[in-house]
C-alpha cells in the first residue's frame, strides 16, 4: 500500500466523521481491508480498491459516528491551510445525506473520477453526478448564505 492510497483512507474518513479519532481508527481498519482486498484480487484498481475500503469499514462504523459534533483540534496533526474555514463543510457534513456526502469526497475532495466510484459501489455514472451534483448545490446553500462564490475545481 503507497502513501496516496493511505492519505485518501485518512482524508476521506476525516471529512465523512470530523472526528480524529475514529478518523484514524476506521483509517487503519481500512487499510486492512485494502490490502485484504488486494490480496485477494492483485489486479484490482488501487482507487477502486480504497474505494470500496473506505465503503465497507464507513458502513461498519457509521452508527459510532456523531454527525454535526467534530471531535477535531488544529494542534493535533490535522494540518489546514490558513485560509481554510471548515464551518460550511461541518453543516454540510451534519445535514447532508450520507449517499451525496459519500459521493462529494470521494469525487471532489480526493479526486477519484466519476467512473471509478460508480464502479467501486456498483451505480451508474449518472447515479453518481446526481448524488455530487446534490451535494454540491446543498454544500453551496452554505456558501452562499455568507456571500462566498462556490468554485468547483475538478482535479485530474
Amino acid at each position: 500500500m503507497g502513501d496516496s492510497e493511505v492519505r485518501a483512507l485518512a482524508l476521506f474518513f476525516f471529512f465523512a466523521s470530523l472526528d480524529e479519532y475514529r478518523a484514524k481508527e476506521t483509517a487503519s481498519k481500512a487499510a486492512d481491508e485494502y490490502e485484504r482486498l488486494l490480496k485477494k484480487d492483485p489486479k484490482l484498481d488501487p482507487a477502486v480498491g480504497v474505494i470500496l475500503a473506505s465503503f465497507k469499514i464507513w458502513n461498519q462504523f457509521k452508527s459510532k459516528i456523531s454527525r454535526g459534533r467534530p471531535q477535531y483540534s488544529n494542534e493535533s496533526g490535522w494540518l489546514f491551510p490558513e485560509r481554510v474555514d471548515l464551518g460550511h463543510w461541518k453543516e454540510f457534513q451534519k445535514t447532508a445525506p450520507e449517499d451525496e456526502l459519500l459521493a462529494v469526497i470521494w469525487v471532489h475532495l480526493l479526486g477519484f473520477s466519476e467512473e471509478q466510484v460508480s464502479k467501486a459501489l456498483g451505480l451508474t455514472e449518472g447515479t453518481l453526478r446526481y448524488r455530487v451534483g446534490r451535494g454540491l448545490r446543498k454544500l453551496g446553500t452554505f456558501l452562499a448564505a455568507t456571500g462566498r462564490p462556490l468554485k468547483v475545481v475538478k482535479s485530474t
